[in-house]
Order: C-alpha cells, then structure tokens, then sequence
C-alpha cells in the first residue's frame, strides 16, 4: 500500500518483504548491493541475491536482535560476496565523527531543488497530540516536524 509513496519518492522499484524474496525475484544472484533493514531474520536471504563482488549491508533491526542460529559464513555465504554492517549509533564517535556527514552538501541540494526533504507533516506545539497519532497509526508517510514556538 505504500509503493505508490516510495515511488513518488523516487523509488525505481520496491518488493513486499517475504521470508525467500532471493527465491521470487528474477534479479537474484546478478544484484550488487543490498540495504538490509530487516536485520538478523533476513541478512542470509540478502546475501544470496547478490552477485560476486556484491555487497550486503546490515543496518537495521525492525526485525529484532535475535542471533542468526547455526551462523557458518562458509556454507551460508557465496564466494566473493561482502557483508557489511553499519549502526547509527556509532555517529559521532571518534571513529565516525559528525564531521564526515557532509551536511553542507545536502542542505545545498535541498536549497536547490535536488534533494526533496519537505517533511510530510509540519504540526504547530498545540497539535502534538495529533502528531503522535499520526505517528502511531502509520499515517506519517515521511519525516514529521513539530515547531516549537
């Protein structure tokens, strides 16, 4: 139901998540990179999209933290291919410091009209109850913003 959004967005293309997507889509095993967001429950299924060469990047957790059982990169990874994992949490750190996100450079893009980044909902203070419905129904659609006077 959210397609028609990421695809206002942008989007070339999206798949409803399921537990053997590699399986179902005509691109596995020839794809160069995978953004997973899922986590732990769906990183063996990414790296058997991708080609050799091919990067999977673990970067989220809306699927939980539970440990992969049995985790052998020798039987359950191909040859060639990279796993990867990035945590927000590690910014601003010394090893990641808030300086190496080119921040200038984005806002520029916004200001110019290259990047869109209008948030879907702007809501004044008084309306804070009905940010957080909208939040909490899964109606935001975007990036919501309360301004506090």
């Amino acid at each position: 139901e959210r397609f028609g959004l990421l695809e206002g967005l942008g989007v070339d293309r999206a798949e409803l998540e399921v537990r053997d997507l590699a399986a179902h889509i005509a691109e596995a095993k020839h794809v160069d990179a995978v953004l997973d967001l899922v986590g732990n429950s769906t990183i063996l299924d990414s790296l058997t999209m991708l080609r050799r060469g091919g990067t999977a990047c673990l970067a989220g957790w809306l699927g939980g933290l539970d440990p992969i059982a049995d985790f052998n990169p020798l039987l359950q990874m191909s040859s060639g291919v990279n796993l990867t994992f990035f945590g927000s949490f590690v910014f601003g750190t010394e090893g990641f410091p808030l300086s190496d996100v080119p921040l200038q450079e984005i806002a520029a893009k916004v200001r110019d009209g290259h990047l869109d980044a209008a948030p879907s909902h702007v809501f004044s203070f008084d309306q804070i109850r009905e940010a957080h419905r909208v939040m909490e129904a899964g109606e935001a659609g975007g990036k919501m913003v309360v301004v506090v006077d």
